[in-house]
């Protein structure tokens, strides 16, 4: 059982918010690998009284998510993601390759943004016993392996078209040379309308929103590490002016840059 080497992005407060949990992710089988990205497993005890709310500015991938709550499959998400923790729990997670899930599903991928729904409408009746018996007993590498094993049903071959939004993807969040649609579109020489209907097919979210919300990744970064004014992140990210910087972070995470390193020093709940 392989963990994965995916960097850990887009988590708010990372720094001071993982001492309230215990994250492991974990490759999928080689046979799965078109169609899982990484398994995420989380686990919390925190004490009484205690409650901290998880904020994450996600992937465009679909998840399937087990937890004390149910069975549930999650669209991309254009948002912050809030997570309540408070005593004891935990969420098993399927992080799915963009476009995997297609033959699945009925409606454009742009109809399931923000959407949770019963995973079991998509991967049948068992889905919802996978792990009735409680994750208490089982040990990681049980969950992987039972993971594997469902999962292996739904693979499906991967068309020449989620190969190319898979490359387009990874260049918007790689390349530190690709800040427009226009610079995408040349890069990958494609006609801008094109890009559009690819990433409305295969991820369900514009690649003008991706290339925000990956720049906004890097502004996160930066202002947990405290090493560059708001005017020089702005620079760096190559936006017009520190305004517009400030907008698209209150746009995708509810709250300016300033309200966020706030946020960042605020204490925790304490006991009760």
């Amino acid at each position: 059982m392989q963990h994965s080497h995916h960097p850990v992005s887009g988590v708010m407060h990372h720094s001071g918010s993982q001492k309230h949990y215990q994250l492991r992710r974990y490759v999928p089988d080689k046979p799965l690998t078109n169609l899982v990205e990484q398994y995420w497993l989380v686990n919390w005890h925190l004490q009484s009284g205690v409650e901290h709310v998880q904020k994450n500015l996600p992937d465009p991938n679909f998840h399937l998510t087990f937890d004390s709550q149910g069975v549930k499959l999650i669209g991309p998400v254009s948002k912050v993601y809030h997570y309540p923790m408070a005593a004891c729990g935990f969420v098993i997670g399927v992080k799915f390759i963009p476009g995997s899930l297609n033959a699945l599903l009925s409606k454009p991928l742009g109809d399931y943004v923000d959407k949770e729904m019963s995973a079991s409408r998509y991967f049948g009746p068992d889905v919802n016993g996978m792990f009735e018996t409680g994750v208490d007993a089982l040990t990681d590498e049980n969950i992987v392996a039972a993971l594997n094993g469902f999962l292996l049903g739904f693979v499906k071959p991967v068309t020449a078209q989620q190969s190319q939004v898979a490359r387009l993807l990874a260049s918007i969040k790689h390349s530190n040379e690709i800040h427009t649609v226009a610079q995408l579109a040349q890069h990958a020489s494609l006609p801008v309308r094109t890009l559009q209907r690819l990433f409305n097919r295969y991820v369900g979210l514009s690649p003008k929103w991706l290339l925000r919300k990956y720049r906004l990744h890097d502004a996160l970064e930066a202002l947990e590490s405290n090493t560059l004014t708001l005017a020089e992140l702005a620079a760096q990210l190559e936006y017009t002016d520190q305004s517009h910087l400030i907008r698209d972070f209150k746009d995708m995470l509810g709250m300016s840059p300033a309200q966020y390193l706030t946020a960042r020093y605020a204490p925790e709940n304490e006991p009760k």
